[in-house]
């Protein structure tokens, strides 16, 4: 069994998930997932019931683990945390998690939270735990296709989405991906994108695709609404967040902000020829450059001269 403490909106949800169901394939244990957390998380809901990987998906309500399992599981978790909180701070470097995921794994217990891939350790524990963000195509890549392909949405699509997919489809659709809300904007560790990188961004895609279109997604529209872009766009709203989800990985080219939920919008679109710009730093405060970046994401300053 694979038990998964789910956190975080949507796209945190697949990175997870997607890690457990690489886990699954391997060792052919069924997901179980611990949304506990949730009860008192109101800012993010859970959200995979939308995708069509829910069918591998079971809740903590079917879960057959005992009281003296879950006791050791949190217990391990809050010292895990401990550690995690204390080599931060007194070894002052980014990649300080690949010794303890390396013999927490070997018992069962992929624990991390650093934003790098670990190799874990061959697990003979039939109770396994996951915990933690995996935000790298590297946890899953070995069974990527099949997982990108369980991660789609599952729900029937409504008249209003439909109409937005088919215009979509049928032009040279760029989704610009915009974190305005608060919670980004007041961060020091991942304030990044700013105006200037979209305008900047969108330049490059209109000198090679002059027949761009160009869709915007975003946290907060109505932030989004006051910028004054210098090309003509389309604001996506009032869609929930499964549907926006479809909406941006059907468009053809990406403009994506530092978001575990644009990453994956760019992620699962099937053309093979798309272009992903992608900020030049993920995190503010990472001295080195994290595992979330794939080969087909271009930094902005990587980007000119590109031809596709």
């Amino acid at each position: 069994m694979i038990l998964v403490r789910l956190m975080g909106g949507l796209g945190n949800q697949m990175f997870q998930v997607a890690y457990a169901r690489m886990l699954a394939l391997e060792y052919g244990d069924n997901i179980y997932l611990d949304i506990t957390g949730y009860e008192k998380y109101k800012i993010r809901n859970y959200s995979l019931l939308n995708l069509k990987i829910n069918d591998f998906l079971k809740t903590n309500n079917d879960l057959e683990i005992n009281k003296i399992e879950s006791f050791l599981l949190r217990f391990s978790q809050k010292t895990y945390h401990i550690y995690h909180k204390v080599a931060k701070i007194s070894t002052k470097i980014d990649r300080y998690g690949n010794y303890p995921f390396k013999i927490l794994s070997k018992y069962g217990l992929y624990y991390n939270f650093d934003r790098y891939y670990y190799e874990s350790m061959s697990s003979k524990s039939k109770l396994k735990c996951v915990y933690g963000y995996f935000q790298s195509e590297k946890y899953f890549e070995k069974y990527s296709q099949q997982i990108c392909s369980e991660l789609k949405v599952n729900k029937p699509v409504s008249e209003r989405e439909q109409n937005e997919l088919d215009d979509i489809t049928q032009s040279n659709s760029i989704a610009v991906s915009m974190r305005l809300g608060d919670d980004y904007r007041n961060s020091s560790s991942l304030n990044i994108c700013n105006e200037d990188y979209f305008t900047r961004a969108m330049d490059e895609i209109f000198e090679q695709h002059p027949d761009s279109v160009f869709y915007i997604f975003s946290d907060d529209i109505d932030r989004a609404k006051k910028i004054n872009f210098k090309y003509p766009v389309r604001f996506i709203e009032g869609f929930q967040d499964y549907e926006s989800l479809r909406l941006m990985y059907s468009c053809k080219h990406f403009v994506i902000s530092n978001s575990s939920f644009s990453w994956w919008g760019a992620y699962l679109a099937d053309n093979p020829n798309k272009i992903i710009i992608a900020p030049d730093r993920w995190y503010n405060d990472c001295k080195i450059k994290p595992d979330i970046y794939f080969e087909q994401m271009l930094s902005l300053n990587s980007f000119k001269g590109v031809s596709t």
